[in-house]
């Protein structure tokens, strides 16, 4: 067991957090207001059987250590040692000679890294570079706040390194430097790049002239995956669950342009668009996405591409145009009101239509049946009928286009089987997670297999099906299973409890065998469409009109087929 588990077990997070904040009884949990953002109707619940708190507003979860550390905006390791002491657990007497986490390795030195560089910056050698900065309309106070920093000295920070008994291994791999004798951002700007917890992670560095690369990341390690964080997303969360919208830049400057502008619900990608790892840390705060990225051909194809990404993930999207400004840093610069521009931003389809009016004239019919095409290609990954004919209406007003036409031009270009085949596996990942969540929380492990017609090597489908069969392979023995992210389902278990909780054991029996029942009757349709497909190949083949009897007859003699 790693001595931050330990930790974990040994201290009373109910303890812990009433510390901070008022706890009420609730049933077997306690509840509260989330101390991360702010809410009218206490959505923070914490389970006093499962160690754990978990928040139904921001769908977050926190363990003591994790708890500690956001709370008080201190390292993980701070947080260990802080804890360590309540819970008796004894620490090797040197935490950086005696390391026992390698992920908190790397935290620790990109954490003495942005504190070495940042007091670096105030020296009398490096005025003329915060003079660049405050050249560039950035305040003192926001240079400290963003924890801006120049690198100008290559090799002490190694040096500094080595002596908190890091290793020249760890530290080259951390990603920091690229030899013993130079760091990477070596005469650049850097901007710290903070996880969700308050933990640095990663940097970006910018040229203090016009030599390329203009910005310079961070490679991937072990704690940093730039296409899953967000730049200020740490501190932008609380303003963006406030406001219900997040704006989404390019870059830092943009960020810190807007930041300064009061407009503290700001995000930057720093990448060539919004990924979906990024989407789910926003779907947390808000549905509410406005693009304002560079107003260049690199930032529309960005914003076509991240729009692309964001089909079926159920948001609303707007772009915010910037006129004849280059990008967003531009536009603040100018006095010019930035609300305004949020008020006037494009829909989906407006901002594809305004493109096209660059490219086109849409006054011709070849031109409008080309930039139709360009919207159907979108349209037709659409899961939602709501959003299709919202977007069909919209094209129709704006083309003067009946709708009637527009859809026969979908039925033409939506892909073979679409609806069935993406909302059959979207149906199948949200089964998957639930069958987990009971079988574990309540241990109905011979309940499902009293229910279920088929063999587990027919649970085919996203991650959570693969968790399903290994649990059902396990049964009672699966916490002895470390393939199984016992920490994670603990957690969403809070889901069950808190829905179930005013039902007797008939009623949630009963909605576990219906759960059981769709999965029955997901992997018989799957079953029929295949053997559907095969007979249309060949149709006079006699054993596969005896499977497809056979299947029927079972789906009958079951009630699957009701």
């Amino acid at each position: 067991m790693s001595i931050s588990r330990e930790i974990d077990e040994k201290i009373n997070i109910v303890d812990l957090v009433s510390r901070y904040i008022p706890l009420k009884k609730a049933w077997v949990n306690y509840k509260a207001s989330c101390p991360f953002h702010s809410e009218k109707t206490p959505s923070f619940v914490i389970s006093p059987a499962k160690n754990i708190a978990y928040c139904f507003s921001c769908h977050n979860w926190w363990w003591p250590i994790k708890f500690l550390s956001e709370m008080e905006k201190i390292s993980f390791s701070e947080a260990v040692h802080k804890l360590a002491k309540e819970a008796w657990v004894e620490l090797k007497t040197d935490f950086y000679k005696e390391r026992w986490d390698s992920s908190g390795d790397i935290f620790d030195i990109y954490k003495i890294s942005a504190e070495f560089y940042h007091n670096d910056l105030y020296k009398s050698e490096n005025r003329d570079k915060l003079e660049y900065l405050l050249n560039r309309w950035l305040t003192d106070e926001t240079i400290k706040k963003f924890k801006l920093w120049y690198s100008g000295d290559p090799r002490t920070l190694f040096y500094k390194l080595k002596d908190k008994w890091f290793k020249d291994k760890e530290i080259i791999d951390s990603g920091v430097f690229v030899s013993s004798n130079r760091d990477k951002f070596f005469w650049r700007i850097v901007f710290p790049i903070f996880n969700y917890t308050w933990n640095v992670v990663a940097f970006t560095g910018r040229v203090l002239d016009n030599s390329l690369p203009k910005y310079l990341n961070s490679p991937s390690t072990k704690i940093f995956d730039k296409s899953s964080i967000l730049f200020w997303l740490n501190l932008a969360k609380t303003e963006i669950s406030k406001k219900d919208f997040v704006i989404v830049v390019e870059w830092q400057m943009d960020l810190i342009s807007l930041n300064q502008a009061w407009f503290e619900n700001s995000v930057a990608i720093s990448w060539t668009a919004l990924t979906l790892e990024q989407v789910k840390l926003l779907k947390r705060l808000t549905k509410k996405i406005y693009f304002c990225f560079d107003n260049d051909s690199a930032g529309i194809n960005a914003t076509f591409l991240s729009i692309e990404n964001l089909v079926n993930e159920e948001v609303d999207i707007k772009v915010i145009d910037l006129a004849q400004f280059k990008d967003p840093d531009e536009l603040i610069k100018s006095g010019e009101d930035f609300s305004f521009h949020i008020k006037k931003a494009y829909s989906l389809v407006e901002f594809y239509l305004k493109q096209a009016e660059k490219k086109y004239d849409i006054s011709w019919v070849q031109w409008k049946k080309t930039l139709i095409k360009d919207l159907m290609k979108i349209l037709k990954k659409m899961e939602s009928k709501i959003e299709i004919d919202f977007y069909i209406r919209e094209i129709s007003r704006f083309l003067d286009i009946w709708t009637d036409i527009l859809y026969a031009e979908l039925r033409q270009t939506r892909e073979k089987n679409f609806w069935v085949t993406k909302t059959f596996d979207k149906k199948w990942f949200w089964i998957y997670e639930q069958l987990c969540w009971y079988l574990t929380l309540y241990g109905y492990f011979d309940l499902f297999f009293e229910n279920f017609y088929y063999n587990e090597s027919e649970i085919e489908g996203g991650e959570f099906s693969h968790t399903l069969v290994r649990l059902l392979k396990a049964k009672n023995t699966y916490l002895e299973d470390e393939s199984i992210d016992i920490d994670f389902i603990k957690t969403i278990e809070l889901f069950i409890e808190e829905e179930n909780i005013h039902l007797n054991k008939d009623k949630i029996y009963q909605k576990f065998k219906d759960l059981i029942n769709i999965l029955n009757k997901a992997i018989f349709e799957k079953e029929k469409r295949k053997l559907d497909e095969d007979l249309k190949k060949s149709p006079w083949d006699s054993s596969l009109f005896e499977k497809y009897s056979n299947l029927i007859r079972e789906a009958k003699k079951h009630w699957i087929m009701r």
